[in-house]
């Protein structure tokens, strides 16, 4: 991992270097940001380590070490203050989540680099292409919600801001020779307003993989075990994949054994899972024999005929217009919008462009077509 450019960060873990990150970033016109959640290791994900990049320092942020981060969203929201996020979806969906944050102006790299049809989006990628640096990636799996965090992983962390702001200087040039800029930065303030916040880890059988291919009997028998194992998750503050696998509990939920020993003939349940486990499930099958109770029905969510006719529609649309225009076709308009639009039933022009409020430039690029492309599929 070759990161002798970078300077030593300043770790932020109280209300002394809170006060000095922000007085800092506050003179800033551009702030990259990353985060790290422990999404493979807690029940509820959390954010458990948020860095902050100007063109001068860098910053790492311990969020568990305040209770209060609601100074550094004021700096997030605001206009002047230009936000860089490499793929930021998901960071900006976290950090929706765990503080309720808002934001305006943001850069995504990604975009940016899907904008330019760069082969490969990889923020690592895109780092050794521009700046000839290779980053390690071995602890994108790591815990992050442990304390203290080794200084490797600190390093490694920094990174991941600290470079995005040159990555930007190097996109930004050939956004502007070929006209592309503005496609990014409408596509990163559209994040901004609607990405949701994720949801915290709620029970659901449905999310089992496999739950839909079980007969009634079996599907029941599963709703218990994954109740159980959802208690055992919560209990031991660990994702419910590792307490049992899905694969098992659908096993356990076709075989329905009457003895321990049956559960070690499973090919998805390990030997040391059936001693820690076993005498759990085994009352768990019990007490469903006893009182087996009906699971309701999955929520429909196919699209109607009709929605699915406009989404066809805006596809093929959007794969020609970006074979047109020499762009990925979720350049012209990302997969969000595209299901947006084909969600809603526009009676007018003035209701698409109402529907395209965050776009203005791709709507004034692309709202006749669009609307087009939708009214065909009323013929």
């Amino acid at each position: 991992m070759l990161l002798s450019q970078m300077p030593p960060a300043s770790i932020v873990n109280n209300a002394e270097t809170y006060s000095e990150m922000l007085a800092h970033l506050k003179t800033q016109s551009d702030i990259a940001i990353d985060t790290e959640s422990n999404s493979l290791h807690a029940y509820h994900e959390r954010v458990c380590l948020i860095q902050l990049s100007s063109t001068e320092r860098d910053f790492l942020l311990d969020p568990f070490a305040f209770k209060d981060l609601s100074d550094l969203g004021s700096l997030f929201a605001r206009s002047d203050i230009q936000k860089i996020f490499h793929a930021g979806d998901y960071d900006v969906a976290c950090l929706k989540r765990d503080f309720d944050f808002t934001f305006h102006n943001i850069f995504d790299t990604m975009i940016a680099a899907t904008a330019l049809a760069e082969p490969n989006l990889g923020f690592a990628a895109l780092i050794e292409k521009y700046f000839g640096l290779v980053l390690d990636k071995k602890y994108q799996r790591a815990n992050w919600g442990e304390r203290p965090l080794k200084a490797d992983m600190l390093r490694y962390a920094q990174a991941d801001s600290h470079y995005l702001i040159p990555l930007r200087g190097v996109l930004l040039p050939q956004l502007e020779a070929d006209s592309r800029l503005q496609l990014v930065l409408e596509e990163g303030e559209g994040m901004a307003r609607l990405v949701k916040p994720n949801e915290l880890h709620s029970e659901d059988i449905w999310r089992v993989k496999g739950a839909q291919d079980l007969s009634a009997e079996a599907l029941s028998l599963l709703d218990a075990l994954n109740h159980m194992r959802e208690k055992v998750a919560s209990k031991r503050d660990v994702p419910p994949f590792k307490v049992l696998s899905d694969r098992a509990l659908i096993e356990i939920a076709q075989t329905q054994p009457h003895y321990v020993q049956e559960l070690s003939l499973l090919p998805s349940l390990p030997e040391r899972q059936v001693r820690r486990y076993g005498s759990l499930l085994m009352q768990t099958i019990q007490a469903w024999r006893e009182n087996p109770q009906k699971v309701n029905p999955r929520r429909n969510h196919r699209l109607s005929d009709a929605e699915m006719k406009r989404r066809d529609a805006l596809s093929t649309w959007r794969k020609q217009a970006g074979l047109d225009e020499g762009l990925p076709s979720n350049a012209i308009i990302s997969r969000e919008l595209l299901d947006r639009l084909a969600h809603l039933d526009f009676a007018n022009f003035d209701e698409l462009e109402q529907a395209m409020k965050y776009f203005p430039y791709r709507f004034e690029r692309y709202g006749d077509a669009i609307f087009q492309a939708l009214e065909r599929t009323k013929e």
